[in-house]
């Protein structure tokens, strides 16, 4: 996952990008909806069971793997075609951006586990946080199949954007020769359909949720994808009229297919042809909340499961013990409406507090 670059496009590479614009919104709202996915199983009736929708929060993650490439490309592709930034230096700039929060999320989260050992109380899933395994976290060895199912979850996308970051330099040169967008267009549903396919048959399992040792596999379609909707938004020349018809198609059909048709393979069309859509749209005015949730989407996104776990193996249980008619009914909803609430606080703390300054300090002492 990735911020703190405007993720709002123009097919005139040339003007002004201004942050706040749908994209950036749909950033928070990706990263939203994965916490309920994963806080779902919480509430007092588990949200999987209501509607498969809430069985598919994986897609969210897609969205950012893809929109990585997106931004990257829009961000950076110009710079690394005319030599003004080193592949080495690109490379440098994005670990910086991720690694921190990363590190500082796992070191509480292995301190919070430890506590909980220490006064025997131990996480209700202990085989998810093996001391033998943080070696592998530290070093985000997840792209290489190891650990991607252990300690802070979200980390594995990390370890394997930073992957595909280092070879970004080269793979845009070759993806900035396509010559129009139709044609790029065309490339990133057919990589989309073909990954699908042998997932599927050598697999036995869809390509946008493979499990963790198979991290890299899963994430390359959508980056090559995003980076070849920013490779569209770049070479076309079509009026806002088209763009805006892309993108309300596409978010039309993400939600025809969240609510009745359930294919992964079409709700990932759907997120290319809305981040094309929205991507070729200038922003003019920016959306009111939109800059600030895409802000802390990045932090969100890798503080939640610690967030989780101090909530449900912790402060409710204990709040159980003294009211437990508070866990069911209408008081129950609202309880875990809460959890969201304050995991989105926690995300907003994190990054002014914690991550924001270690990025400027990083800005002004290397970069």
């Amino acid at each position: 996952m990735h911020k703190s670059v405007s993720i709002s496009a123009t097919s005139d590479s040339s003007r002004p990008v201004v942050r706040g614009g749908p994209l950036d919104a749909l950033r928070f709202v990706a990263a939203l909806f994965v916490v309920i996915f994963h806080f779902g199983s919480t509430a007092p009736v588990n949200l999987r069971e209501l509607h498969p929708i809430w069985d598919r929060g994986y897609l969210a993650t897609d969205f950012f793997l893809l929109l990585s490439g997106f931004v990257l490309a829009r961000a950076y592709g110009k710079a690394l075609l005319a030599g003004q930034l080193t592949p080495w230096r690109f490379w440098i700039k994005r670990f910086w951006r991720g690694y921190p929060t990363h590190i500082i999320t796992l070191a509480l989260l292995v301190i919070l586990v430890l506590a909980a050992n220490a006064i025997g109380s131990p996480p209700d899933h202990p085989e998810r946080f093996p001391l033998s395994g943080i070696p592998a976290q530290i070093f985000l060895l997840q792209a290489f199949g190891f650990g991607g199912s252990e300690w802070n979850i979200p980390a594995w996308t990390l370890s394997v954007l930073l992957l595909c970051y280092a070879f970004l330099p080269w793979t845009w040169r070759a993806i900035s020769k396509v010559p129009t967008a139709t044609a790029a267009i065309g490339l990133a549903l057919l990589i989309m359909a073909v990954s699908q396919y042998i997932s599927l048959q050598v697999l036995d399992h869809s390509v946008f949720n493979l499990p963790a040792q198979w991290a890299t596999f899963r994430c390359l379609p959508m980056y090559l994808s995003g980076l070849l909707v920013a490779r569209a938004v770049e070479t076309a020349r079509w009026p806002a009229r088209t763009f805006r018809l892309l993108a309300l198609g596409g978010c039309l059909v993400l939600l025809a297919d969240a609510l009745w048709i359930s294919s992964d393979l079409l709700a990932a069309y759907a997120i290319c042809v809305l981040t094309l859509g929205f991507g070729g749209l200038l922003v003019t005015k920016p959306l009111p909340g939109a800059a600030w949730g895409a802000q802390i989407s990045f932090c969100l996104f890798m503080t939640h499961t610690l967030t989780g776990a101090v909530l449900f193996a912790g402060a409710i249980p204990v709040l159980a013990k003294f009211a437990p008619g508070l866990l069911s009914g209408p008081a129950g909803w609202t309880l875990w409406l809460g959890t969201l609430v304050i995991a989105i606080i926690v995300a907003d703390l994190f990054d002014r507090l914690i991550d924001a300054p270690i990025q400027r300090y990083i800005r002004k002492r290397w970069f």
